[in-house]
């Protein structure tokens, strides 16, 4: 928003200018303030202020102080002296990564319901059709992994990034089918929309996603992960990632085993043709 109000004010009149100069003056103030503060301030009408709004794109006031609120929360973050780490060294990141994975996996272990996930391997092992869900960033990946991970036991599975076509698949699945959703935020509109879309067909939904969250809430099961407060350090990868490997991979070995002699002999069949391509290799996981 800042940086737009800064491109607009090369093509304001005088009346806007001043308004823009007052909220580019102290931003902070603005994103508290009524609008006849920020006009009296600025020696300009209300009017003149809810024009500017507008022609930043904004419905108007609320809207331009809600979106102006939200970018300084943005670029606080990145100006924070805490916003890097302090000790950069290649070694010292190396062994926070470490311990960030370390500690998000325990803490996936520790919050892990037995129930629930119960219910979810036997909801995935029985389900005529799996469809995985996931936008952006680690989530759209896991929901690509977990493709990678169910097919080899014999499943018909499928994953989607894409909101739209997460959608349309949504629509057309039935009772016999599961949902398989990946959220590192549990918020994200389009995998909740496809959820709802999901379960009003019959489909059973299960939500890898933080606990108490709108996909949490939608889901038939959640398995819990937690939301990890390391964006002030904005050079690092969030860890909740790990998690969500956890998590997946547990689903993934436990669903074996349910489905087991049949996936065994999937995985043997995937094992026997890739050695076709570069030869029996011993250490190979099967099924690699």
């Amino acid at each position: 928003m800042l940086e737009r109000l800064q491109v607009a004010s090369e093509t304001l009149h005088s009346a806007e200018l001043e308004v823009a100069r007052t909220i580019l003056a102290d931003p902070d103030w603005v994103s508290r303030s009524s609008i006849k503060a920020l006009a009296a301030r600025a020696s300009v009408s209300e009017p003149t202020v809810i024009r500017l709004a507008r022609k930043l794109g904004c419905t108007g006031y609320t809207d331009f102080k809600l979106q102006l609120a939200e970018d300084l929360v943005v670029t606080r973050m990145f100006l924070s002296p805490d916003a890097l780490v302090h000790n950069s060294q290649p070694a010292s990141i190396a062994e926070r990564m470490y311990e960030a994975a370390t500690r998000t996996m325990t803490e996936a272990m520790t919050m892990l319901n037995e129930k629930a996930f119960e219910q979810s391997v036997k909801l995935l092992s029985k389900a005529r059709r799996i469809q995985c869900l996931g936008v952006g960033g680690s989530s759209a990946i896991m929901a690509q992994e977990a493709e990678n991970r169910l097919f080899r036991l014999g499943i018909a599975v499928q994953s989607s990034a894409d909101p739209y076509k997460s959608r349309m698949i949504a629509a057309i699945m039935a009772p016999e089918d599961v949902l398989l959703c990946f959220s590192a935020t549990g918020k994200p509109v389009s995998v909740i929309d496809s959820a709802e879309i999901a379960r009003a067909n019959g489909v059973k939904v299960i939500a890898i996603a933080p606990a108490n969250s709108p996909l949490a809430e939608v889901a038939d099961v959640n398995l819990a992960i937690s939301v990890f407060n390391d964006e002030v350090y904005f050079n690092l990868p969030s860890p909740t990632r790990y998690a969500q490997l956890y998590l997946l991979d547990c689903l993934a070995a436990a669903v074996a085993v349910e489905l087991s002699p049949h996936s065994l002999q999937h995985l043997k069949n995937i094992r026997r043709t890739l050695s076709g391509l570069h030869g029996t290799m011993k250490f190979q996981p099967i099924g690699d």
